[in-house]
């Protein structure tokens, strides 16, 4: 074989070789949001300094809420304090009111809307950079100002954690947390003494007409009596006559022949007004009942009386007293977020008008996956999604 056909075929076999291979794989692209990752369901395509994302990567990571109308292509994400609605195959899009147009063009990926990343972090106040496989998103780490926050003492461990987070996180920033009440926290939103309130309860129409509630987790309210006590259910009938003084002694329910001492919250808190609400229908504990002045205060009362009786939310409970489940069904994570259980209920942050600022970036934070499940979880409540 002449030397010009050997060169021939070692070409040839060599191409044959090489197409046969299997091309590298692309370097999986990472999302950190102010340095903590974020697990995508739909991985992100880069496209020059932007980046398609999907909705529940844009929730998870900056606390948006967002909708998607498969009949009009429409995606709607909603922060705090902004509005974005998006249209498959259309860049333009609306900023809270103005047309504005961006890098990337919203699409579906296996049957899912992606869209800019840059568009909705920027709108925000952030900023996004990339590098190769990378994204680095600043959001929560660009806060600045004073936010005071008032109100629920059954919210304030939640919103205490995330403002010592962000306060650790910031230069130039100041969260300060104090309790009161979810009645405090109303009222304090009301007349403009604060700059976010805290509720765990509903607010009425009146109040709805002035403020507006943001729900940021939910929670149960659970029935609670001293360790010792040896009543491990109660119907919801009975536990209503306990509450309202119409049974006294615990052998009526089933315990030792010893009087019942009822404690209860007091007046404005939320806690109480949702057991007023969802157990007592409307009627008011017993007058004579021994009121606390927060969640933990209660459960003290509780854990020192073996004959006492209260109600507290799920994420003060511990040891130091025992849960008592209502017509045997205990308040936990799958019977409130199923319905199943009687006390189940939202807690909300509160605000006067259109969040602006640090106050908005806040409500933002408690929404994402990350406050959710390093805060929210950790200190025994409900997370959102």
């Amino acid at each position: 074989m002449s030397k010009f056909k050997r060169m021939i075929t070692f070409l040839l076999v060599a191409l044959f070789l090489v197409s046969t291979v299997p091309v590298a794989l692309a370097a999986k692209v990472t999302l950190k949001v102010d340095g903590a990752a974020i697990a995508t369901d739909v991985a992100p395509t880069i496209v020059g300094d932007d980046a398609l994302v999907s909705l529940k990567t844009l929730q998870d990571g900056l606390g948006v809420d967002t909708t998607y109308s498969a009949s009009k292509k429409m995606i709607t994400v909603k922060s705090a304090a902004h509005t974005f609605n998006f249209a498959i195959g259309n860049p333009n899009y609306n900023y809270d009111g103005p047309i504005k147009t961006a890098a990337v063009t919203p699409k579906l990926v296996n049957k899912k809307p992606v869209v800019s990343l840059k568009a909705v972090v920027e709108g925000l106040g952030g900023t996004v950079s990339i590098s190769g496989s990378s994204i680095e998103v600043k959001y929560f780490s660009l806060m600045k100002g004073t936010v005071k926050i008032t109100g629920s003492t059954t919210l304030q461990p939640i919103a205490q954690e995330a403002a010592n987070k962000l306060n650790k996180m910031n230069t130039g920033l100041t969260i300060s947390v104090a309790g009161g009440g979810s009645g405090a926290g109303v009222n304090d939103t009301i007349g403009g003494k604060n700059n976010l309130g805290m509720s765990s309860r509903a607010l009425t129409s009146e109040e709805k007409a002035k403020i507006t509630p943001i729900a940021v987790a939910d929670d149960g309210i659970a029935v609670i009596v001293h360790p010792s006590n040896p009543v491990k259910n109660l119907t919801k009938e009975q536990a209503a006559k306990i509450f309202l003084g119409e049974i006294t002694n615990w052998s009526e329910v089933g315990g030792k022949n010893a009087p019942i001492l009822v404690q209860v919250r007091e007046t404005g808190s939320g806690t109480r007004s949702t057991l007023e609400e969802m157990l007592l229908e409307k009627k008011s504990v017993i007058a004579s009942a021994t009121p606390s002045a927060s969640s933990a205060l209660i459960k003290q009362a509780v854990a020192r009386d073996k004959n006492a009786i209260g109600f507290d939310s799920i994420g003060f409970v511990d040891k130091t007293v025992k849960v008592v489940s209502l017509d045997n069904i205990a308040p936990t994570v799958e019977t409130v977020k199923g319905g199943s259980y009687l006390m189940g209920r939202a807690l909300y942050l509160l605000t006067k008008g259109t969040p602006k600022g640090a106050s908005a970036t806040f409500i933002d934070y408690l929404k994402t996956a990350d406050c959710q499940n390093t805060i929210v979880v950790k200190e025994g409540y409900i997370k959102l999604r």
